[in-house]
């Protein structure tokens, strides 16, 4: 699987490898067909909270936006190739996010790739039942991947 990844701030606290590292290994422990190849952006509030506005009609900063290339839990249709979807991380939210709850930033990245990677696998977390199970999801992707979460 290829793995894009797009810096756009400065010292963003986490490697382009790592996170590539992170990304695979969620695609890889859902054997999913979302596609061969998703792209991570690490963007600022002022970017994000841009694309917010013009795809969720939403005028605020959010920390992970998710962006899959076609229907969800499903192959990639027709025309759009191995593309399985982009992944857009503010890194000032993330920075936020981090000290509140008291781990690296870096850590934060990791959380909110693991996140936007399981919206693009279909996974939903409008309702408190299916935020929980994300969140427990999310938590043991990490975990496998070496990552501890605070809090």
């Amino acid at each position: 699987m290829r793995v894009s990844v797009t810096v756009q701030v400065r010292r963003p606290g986490i490697t382009a490898r790592r996170l590539q590292q992170i990304v695979r290994h969620v695609v890889r422990r859902h054997r999913s067909r979302i596609g061969s190849e998703i792209g991570v952006a690490l963007v600022s509030d002022r970017t994000i909270r841009t694309l917010n506005a013009v795809f969720l009609h939403h005028d605020f900063p959010t920390d992970v936006l998710a962006f899959p290339a076609g229907p969800r839990n499903g192959p990639p249709p027709a025309g759009t190739g191995r593309y399985g979807g982009d992944i857009v991380i503010s890194v000032d939210r993330a920075r936020v996010q981090a000290r509140a709850v008291g781990h690296p930033v870096g850590t934060e990245i990791a959380l909110l790739a693991v996140h936007g990677v399981l919206h693009l696998l279909g996974y939903n977390d409008h309702r408190p039942r299916q935020a929980s199970r994300m969140a427990r999801r999310q938590r043991t992707l990490l975990a496998e991947a070496g990552i501890e979460v605070a809090g």
